[in-house]
């Protein structure tokens, strides 16, 4: 690959970065605009629970997201992260500047490889931010339900104490409640609206929470007591896996370093030493090492992340 097809590929990748940039600033302002639409509406004319409910889902991306750029805007989401030249801006000068000077020292293969380095590099870290704060939510989750509880307790309506509650939550999981709490003001259900938030965020744990709330406006009952027992299961449920996950680091760091480093000495030969790498890939032996090898970390990997996971 010569000089110029690299650059006028690199070129090509920025601009649409860009433009799914822009195309995301788009929606945010739609989006926005369809929120101050929907309040001067209802301010308007009559309440319709239907209209309401309806307006308000198209306010708020899917649980399941479709292609590329909806799990991609998903993870952003989880992760916490605002599209911006904050986040897009280091990262497109990594795409285009470090394949360059790959390009300069090693050849072409080298740059393809790096540039492949760098696109995973950026889903880890969105996956890897998006895995910390939901563990934070978990950790803060206990805490909102004891307050709901006392709210409960001296004498307010579920729903009352709930959007009183969320006042009271810090971020990371203000942004989850608060959604939900948005939605619920909109017309829908308290326990749909626990629900499509949870999904969307993949918080399973706040889905138990719906499940109790939907039982307690539907049935009745002593919800403060039940809320209060799954507050402590979730605190003794949270220390035991934090003890787990201290005693199992040693096995779950071994597993990263033994899937991570083959492809980083992988990456490495073939952007320092280009030559040996083609001369395997050109030999019939060597060929079918490189497939054999290729295929065996690809199940060593998988194998290493269920182990990792299990513990």
């Amino acid at each position: 690959m010569s000089v110029q097809m690299l650059v006028v590929l690199c070129i090509a990748l920025l601009l649409v970065a860009a433009g799914l940039w822009l195309w995301q600033s788009a929606a945010a302002r739609s989006r926005r605009q369809a929120a101050s639409a929907f309040v001067e509406e209802q301010l308007n004319r009559s309440y319709d629970a239907s209209s309401v409910v309806a307006t308000a889902q198209q306010l708020y991306p899917p649980v399941r997201p479709r292609g590329v750029g909806g799990r991609m805007q998903n993870l952003m989401l989880r992760a916490g992260v605002e599209p911006g030249p904050a986040f897009y801006g280091p990262w497109l000068a990594a795409l285009v500047l470090l394949p360059l000077l790959v390009l300069w020292l090693g050849g072409g293969l080298g740059a393809m490889v790096m540039l492949g380095m760098v696109v995973l590099a950026a889903w880890f870290q969105l996956w890897w931010r998006a895995e910390r704060r939901k563990q934070r939510m978990v950790r803060q989750l206990p805490g909102f339900i004891d307050a709901l509880v006392r709210l409960i307790t001296i004498g307010n309506s579920l729903g009352s104490a709930f959007h009183t509650a969320v006042g009271s939550v810090d971020e990371p999981l203000f942004e989850v409640l608060e959604r939900a709490n948005q939605l619920n003001r909109a017309g829908m259900e308290l326990d749909a609206s626990l629900v499509h938030a949870a999904r969307l965020y993949r918080f399973y744990e706040l889905e138990l929470v719906a499940a109790v709330i939907g039982v307690a406006l539907r049935f009745g009952g002593r919800s403060d007591l039940v809320l209060e027992r799954m507050a402590a299961f979730m605190r003794d449920l949270q220390q035991a896996r934090e003890e787990l996950h201290a005693l199992s680091a040693e096995v779950r760091l071994s597993a990263w370093i033994l899937a991570l480093l083959p492809v980083f000495v992988a990456g490495f030969i073939v952007v320092f030493n280009n030559a040996m790498f083609m001369g395997m890939w050109t030999d019939p032996v060597g060929q079918k090492m490189l497939i054999g090898a290729f295929a065996l970390q690809l199940v060593g990997s998988f194998w290493l992340y269920r182990m990792a996971k299990s513990v």
